[in-house]
């Protein structure tokens, strides 16, 4: 099995995408038909590409139907938009304009997955070999966090980040430790960070690993390419790559004239960080080689302890309000009914139990197989144990504080347990008795269905734990099909029986409002938005005075709830005495007209001289 493995590692890794790609396709075949994109991020990545399609600068990324007259500021890279733009070109003359848009969303996440696929089989294989780098591949497939970004009409980033991380995975287990792999890994961690300023902790990660095999003479390859600067070339590589990298992503895709230090995206004070860094890297490795310096490895961690202090007084010294975290500066307001109302930028001790089951699941089997790679496992050297048990611990860590980033230790964790899955349908075809083979194989089976098992024991434990009335579960189950309702594009698309207007709306229905009608909306829940964000909450959540006042400013002419909205329902929750609550209630000011609902929509147009 591992020869034939070996023999036809590529087309059984291509097999295994298509198969599961066609799974996935199936799958999601009504919300294809539908278009119904996975979140309001995905709806806004169409409308964005498609505003930059119709003649809307590349250097420009602001919603101007969004926060009317000046517009929605966004932070997304153009970068992500380029597949999408090119398939609907391609697509356009065949389907229209539509259809493209619809068939893009489909096929580019499934393309996505195949370069993730790809890149992950392909690391796991440097490491393993080929029979666990295709059981990873297959077992990927069970990674719900992960494949819920690549499924068809997910288009946003987030696929492309997890591709990324695959491909910085693939450069660091090169057995060589060549330079070129180094460079790869560098720059993928730069388009990372281009894309989004997620990536920073992982790249310091990865890049950790690489001053490891630096200070400790070692873990050093003998290979000829592998050892120039004293065994610091790779390490080097990667750090130039790197900053060169974030400068030339930052000048493709920045307005240089209009720069700005934002902390959640690439800015300058990233760049000057990252050149300091480096400066002071190439410098220490600079005299090392000409033997001013002894190549001493207390020597070499001064040299990384001034260049980490030489990065982090860059980063004080030109955006100190960035050191913390990146919405440190989000309005209050915002963050409390928006923010921190959404679970994937919460700690997972912050979570429910249905939230974490499956996260903590898998974190526990990657720490069983981690557990094997020391104790059961003889075949791996030491510098890889050590690298591939500080890449599960550190994705961990960061992945603990900041949940939705917790895929990358089960992506790590995976690479782990393959190769204990292998062993163990291995070991179980060496016992005599049926009961020891067949307990091996379904221990091999539960560590790879382990977050389906947690999911499952979360949720049968919280059914007895509440304990629902049959009532109780009826209403729930009535207001799931409103909000299902509510966020339909069948919906969205009926409010198109409007004249164009400027709608009051909640964050969570606009996004279908900008991407399937010509209306102009306040806000969605894009954080750089936050002063519209903040107005449409204080609308909702403040008395009638306040509501007038915001929307007057504002000039709107129409205000649209919807009875399946989970915002609105936590509003009036929240504030029972506040303006939606009285809405809910029928009770409204003059100056509120009530016009025919649309679909599960409540339209009020707005007259001031009724005031």
């Amino acid at each position: 099995m591992t020869h034939f493995a070996e023999r036809h590692f590529r087309s059984l890794v291509l097999t295994i995408w298509l198969l599961t790609s066609a799974f996935l396709a199936l799958m999601s075949k009504s919300a294809i038909i539908d278009m119904n994109v996975g979140d309001p991020d995905d709806a806004l990545r169409i409308v964005q590409v498609r505003d930059w399609l119709a003649g809307q600068s590349w250097w420009d990324v602001t919603q101007y139907r969004m926060n009317w007259p000046d517009g929605g500021p966004m932070h997304w890279s153009r970068l992500v938009d380029i597949p999408i733009a090119v398939a609907i070109l391609l697509l356009r003359p065949m389907l229209g304009q539509y259809g493209a848009e619809q068939a893009a969303a489909a096929i580019i996440p499934l393309l996505t997955y195949g370069v993730v696929i790809g890149f992950y089989a392909a690391a796991v294989r440097r490491v393993w070999g080929a029979l666990p780098a295709c059981v990873a591949a297959m077992s990927f497939f069970l990674i719900l966090p992960a494949i819920v970004q690549l499924l068809p009409m997910r288009i946003d980033h987030h696929g492309w980040q997890l591709a990324l991380f695959c491909a910085g995975l693939w450069a660091l287990f090169d057995p060589r430790q060549s330079l070129k792999s180094a460079a790869i890994l560098g720059f993928a961690m730069a388009l990372w960070i281009e894309i989004s300023v997620e990536g920073l902790p992982f790249s310091i990660i990865l890049l950790g690993i690489l001053a490891l095999r630096w200070l400790l003479p070692s873990w050093r390859n003998t290979a000829p390419m592998a050892a120039p600067l004293d065994g610091g070339g790779p390490l080097l590589a990667a750090i130039t790559a790197l900053a060169v990298g974030l400068v030339l992503l930052f000048g493709i895709t920045e307005n240089l004239s209009a720069a700005r230090n934002y902390c959640d995206g690439l800015s300058p004070f990233h760049l000057a960080t990252a050149s300091a860094i480096a400066a002071v890297m190439a410098a220490g490795m600079a005299l090392i080689r000409w033997k001013i310096i002894p190549a001493h490895i207390w020597v070499k961690l001064a040299i990384c302890a001034v260049a980490a202090l030489a990065g982090v007084a860059t980063l004080l010294s030109i955006a100190p309000q960035c050191a913390g975290d990146a919405f440190a500066t989000l309005d209050p307001l915002v963050r409390h009914y928006w923010f921190d109302r959404g679970a994937e930028g919460l700690p997972l001790w912050k979570l429910s139990a249905q939230h974490t089951a499956q996260p903590v699941a898998g974190l526990i089997a990657g720490l069983v197989a981690c557990i094997w790679l020391w104790r059961g496992n003889s075949a791996q050297p030491m510098p890889v144990k050590i690298s591939l048990t500080l890449l599960f611990l550190g994705t961990a860590l960061v992945g603990s504080f900041v949940s939705r980033t917790i895929v990358y230790a089960l992506l790590v964790g995976n690479l782990l347990i393959a190769p204990l899955v292998v062993s163990l349908f291995a070991q179980s075809e060496l016992r005599s008795g049926l009961i020891p083979r067949l307990g091996l194989k379904l221990a091999a089976i539960a560590l790879l269905l382990s977050a389906f098992i947690g999911q499952n024991l979360a949720v049968v434990g919280q059914a007895k734990a509440s304990n629902p009335s049959s009532a109780q579960i009826a209403k729930q189950k009535a207001f799931l099909k409103a909000a299902r309702w509510c966020q339909s594009p069948a919906a969205a698309r009926m409010l198109n029986q409007m004249p164009a207007a400027h709608i009051m709306a909640p964050l969570d229905s606009s996004p279908s409002i900008l991407l399937f009608t010509p209306h102009r909306v306040v806000a969605t829940g894009h954080h750089r938005n936050a002063a519209a964000m903040a107005d449409v909450i204080r609308t909702f959540t403040g008395d009638a005075q306040q509501a007038a006042t915001i929307l007057r400013a504002r000039r709107i002419d129409t205000l649209l709830t919807c009875d399946g909205s989970f915002e609105l329902e936590n509003y009036i929750e929240r504030n029972p005495h506040g303006f939606m609550a009285h809405l809910q209630k029928g009770d409204r000011p003059a100056w509120l007209i009530p016009q025919p609902d649309i679909g599960p929509f409540h339209i009020f147009k707005i007259d001031w001289s009724r005031k």
